[in-house]
């Protein structure tokens, strides 16, 4: 790396000290410590001053964003006379569309904005368009700017008008080994619509400590002029920083049920030990045939022959459950195939086939744990979803979970026993139902709050009862400060009262007593009239089953849009995480984070604009396994609260 371009304040600190094409070795002027690196990353350097000179680290960063930031002043202020900056022969809003378009595709498409640059580009726009001047890449960018000034001032006047909403937020880190969190906003709109927006991706420049990632939260906040009463809940990892975030906000939090599914179905694999060998020797099978080209074709042959579709082994991964699920569906579907593969000398060798055939107990293993995998893989793709409310079903399907589809079975093998046994006690531990303050939990109030589940028959009468009454707070207390709406509903009819007693004593005789009670009903008498309404099927969304009956429940109807917007997990913000890693690649790694959160932040406002594919048959699988567990959950709710 060339001196100018070594612009990094770890470079005051450290010396090249050995360089070839492949490694090169630096050494640090303080301690002497030798450190290998490449690709250009200053990571490892960073690090080490990160921890061995702490000090001087801090000292580092503090005139590294002070000169970031008179970088960025400068650049938005020299910015302006480069839009102008156009040939003569395109009229200059008509150049300024072409170029905010061209911004829009690179942050749309996650371009660099240096594709101006490159010449193959240019010479396609010399010849779609001769007469527009391609701008340089500071220009793309700061139409970016624009475009994410604009975005952003939009939804935070739609975030104005919301009565509620809920956030999901998770921690990541790039390969440049810097920090960011990512926040996600949702809420249901006047109209019923549920909404998920992405807030900001922000690096976090101090340790990532609870207190540290709250304090960026109230920031945000403050930019999107959000008061924190209008937080109903906060979705977030099981991990001590995120639980010390939320009890440092003070705002409610919700567990992510995906996260918990994923710590309790893997320690299970993890503590059995039959099921975590077969795991691992299914892995070296699959591995075969995804490295061997003649293996994997004459399994293709094999499918052919028996006139089956194409399916390529899936592998598990450690990080995602359920990919052991859909390696074990998919070695079942193809066991005589891939059995016939090995047994063919002239593609696989006797004495790799010894090694990689599975015992029969092992294909026993797998065969039984597909039933018992398949609901726990539905119920992880419903809580995934963002087109309906989640957070509602998540008590309904533990329940179900925990009384049908994890109950064992004495025809189940001692595996598979074993298995279940540990999930429920890990499920049972994270959602403690005997908890004092288990009424007060989102999810419940969720659960009460979805038509479909509103009997809360899992429940046994006393914890039902508490529900309600939670319910019932919260509906009085939606007013201004120490006035409930009971006690303006009584004020108004003592008004009403006195009206009326004035206009008896006028007509005397002639003034016929008639019913004088307030006609707007109670908390408690419009809570009961939802609760006495018309069951509604598992099948209906409980979003437009509220659009319709809104008029009918007005306050339960408000207490609705602030809690159902609340999702069950926190992929939301996770999902961002594949659209920061196509944007911070090895070539883009010293990548400005603020522009890393604009072009997030941009992608994200523009594919929600994204006109829907037809999607139909993945919609109507998904739709019918929904149908299929919430059916389950609901004719074994009585079984949950025995």
């Amino acid at each position: 790396m060339s001196d100018d371009r070594r612009r990094s304040e770890v470079w005051k600190f450290f010396k090249v000290i050995e360089s070839n094409q492949e490694k090169k070795k630096v050494e640090c002027s303080m301690c002497y410590t030798e450190l290998t690196y490449s690709g250009g990353s200053t990571g490892t350097m960073t690090n080490h001053l990160r921890f061995k000179h702490s000090q001087v680290f801090t000292a580092s960063q503090a005139r590294d964003r002070s000169t970031r930031s008179c970088k960025s002043n400068y650049t938005r202020r020299t910015n302006q006379p480069i839009i102008v900056s156009h040939s003569s022969l395109m009229a200059k809003d008509e150049w300024e569309k072409c170029t905010a378009k061209l911004a829009a595709m690179c942050a749309f498409d996650l371009r660099p904005v240096s594709i101006v640059e490159g010449t193959g580009f240019k010479e396609f726009i010399k010849e779609l368009n001769p007469l527009y001047e391609i701008p340089d890449r500071a220009t793309v960018a700061h139409f970016v700017r624009l475009q994410y000034e604009e975005e952003k001032r939009t939804l935070r006047e739609k975030l104005a008008n919301q009565v509620g909403m809920a956030f999901t937020l998770d921690l990541w880190v790039s390969v440049a080994t810097e920090a960011y969190i990512t926040v996600t906003a949702h809420f249901l709109d006047e109209n019923w619509e549920l909404n998920n927006c992405i807030l900001a991706t922000r690096e976090v420049e101090e340790q990532h400590t609870g207190l540290n990632i709250s304090t960026e939260i109230r920031k945000l906040l403050t930019e999107f002029d959000i008061p924190e009463k209008k937080i109903y809940g906060l979705v977030t990892e099981n991990s001590a920083k995120m639980v010390n975030c939320g009890n440092g906000l003070g705002w409610p939090q919700v567990k992510c049920f995906g996260h918990t599914l994923q710590l309790s179905i893997r320690g299970a694999f993890d503590e059995v030990r039959a099921l975590s060998d077969t795991i691992a020797d299914a892995k070296m099978l699959v591995a075969y045939f995804h490295g061997s080209a003649s293996a994997t074709l004459e399994l293709q042959s094999q499918q052919k022959q028996l006139e089956l579709s194409e399916n390529i082994l899936i592998t598990d991964c450690t990080s995602r459950w359920n990919t052991t699920f859909d390696m074990f569906e998919c070695l079942v579907r193809e066991r005589l195939n891939i059995q016939a593969v090995l047994n063919c000398p002239e593609v696989t060798k006797p004495s790799d086939a010894m090694k990689l055939t599975l015992s029969d107990s092992q294909w026993d293993i797998i065969e039984s744990m597909v039933p018992v995998l398949r609901p726990l893989h539905v119920a992880t793709r419903i809580m995934c979803s963002q087109e309906y409310p989640t957070l509602s079903g998540v008590y309904p399907i533990l329940c179900s979970l925990k009384n049908q589809h994890l109950r064992v079975k004495e025809t189940d093998i001692e595996a598979v026993a074993d298995f279940k046994r540990i999930v429920v006690s890990v499920l049972e531990m994270c959602y403690n139902t005997t908890d004092e303050v288990f009424c007060q939990d989102p999810a419940l109030i969720c659960t009460f709050l979805d038509p479909r589940y509103k009997s809360l028959l899992f429940l046994k009468p006393s914890q039902r009862e508490a529900v309600r009454a939670q319910v019932v707070s919260y509906m009085q207390s939606d007013g201004p400060p120490g006035q409930s709406s009971r006690l303006r509903s009584s004020a108004k009819r003592l008004k009403r009262e006195h009206a009326q007693s004035d206009m008896a004593f006028l007509l005397g005789e002639y003034y016929q007593d008639g019913d004088d009670s307030d006609s707007s009903p109670t908390p408690e008498e419009e809570l009961g009239q939802y609760v006495l309404s018309k069951a509604v099927p598992t099948a209906v969304n409980p979003v437009v089953w509220w659009k319709e009956n809104a008029p009918n429940f007005p306050a339960v109807a408000k207490l609705a849009r602030k809690f159902l917007c609340i999702p069950a997990t926190s992929i939301p913000s996770e999902r961002v995480f594949s659209t920061a890693g196509d944007t911070l690649t090895k070539l883009r790694a010293s990548l400005d984070p603020d522009t890393v959160g604009e072009l997030i932040f941009v992608n994200k406002v523009l594919r929600m604009k994204e006109p829907q594919q037809d999607t139909d048959e993945p919609q109507s699988a998904e739709r019918e396994d929904t149908v299929i567990l919430q059916h389950q959950v609901l004719i074994k709710q009585e079984d949950c609260s025995s």
